[in-house]
């Protein structure tokens, strides 16, 4: 009975996204999305996938990095330990976050805006669906299906699973450079204030402060 209701509810999933996926290529072959005037289908295809990978990716490195960080240094391959040695050096790790999360909005944003299906008076519904169905078209669910499962949820699922092996892509050194340069813009730099105010507000200490005490009790103890 277990298995049952498990592979049931990946069937269901799987026949969910697969729908979602005809839905929104539909919309974008015909045009039927806010995707900007003058773009070519093919083309918000292409931007579409590639957006997904590119926030996938990003999402992945973030989990990956926590994942490695407390592994023996002989577990890790040279690839891997200079892409790690890059991200925890001073404070780019923080910087990376910050940079990560610019990146992901950004791609998030316009993912969003090809996905949005929008209809004329004179189109018709997408695939000849009825006005009630395209209503719950319309309202972006399908997009936000996609997006969890596609361009976060598998990628973080890989990288918590094979870390090193992550890490180890060729083009992982390039997305944390990245990441540091949009930190380096200062478009989000407000957030090293807030987080500031946040700490001195919540009375915020170092972990290793209270391990510490922690330490200091047993001892007594």
């Amino acid at each position: 009975m277990q298995k049952t209701l498990y592979w049931s509810k990946i069937l269901a999933s799987c026949i969910v996204l697969i729908f979602s996926f005809i839905v929104i290529l539909s919309a974008l072959l015909d045009g039927k999305t806010a995707a900007w005037d003058g773009l070519s289908p093919y083309v918000s295809i292409a931007l579409f996938f590639f957006l997904m990978a590119t926030v996938g990716i990003l999402e992945g490195m973030q989990v990956a990095l926590f994942a490695v960080v407390k592994m023996p240094l002989d577990t890790i391959n040279d690839v891997a330990k200079s892409n790690c040695e890059l991200a925890f050096d001073g404070d780019n790790l923080r910087s990376f976050l910050i940079g990560r999360q610019i990146c992901v909005t950004l791609c998030m944003f316009i993912v969003a805006r090809l996905t949005s299906i929008v209809l004329e008076e004179k189109d018709e519904n997408v695939l000849g669906v009825s006005d009630g169905l395209q209503e719950l078209f319309n309202s972006g669910i399908l997009g936000a299906i996609i997006t969890t499962i596609v361009a976060s949820l598998i990628w973080r699922i890989i990288a918590t699973s094979f870390p090193v092996a992550f890490l180890s892509l060729p083009f992982i050194c390039a997305f944390i450079n990245v990441c540091l340069f949009l930190e380096a813009t200062g478009l989000c730099s407000a957030a090293w204030v807030l987080a500031d105010l946040q700490k001195k507000v919540c009375t915020y200490k170092r972990d290793t402060t209270y391990m510490n005490i922690l330490h200091d009790s047993s001892s007594k103890v």
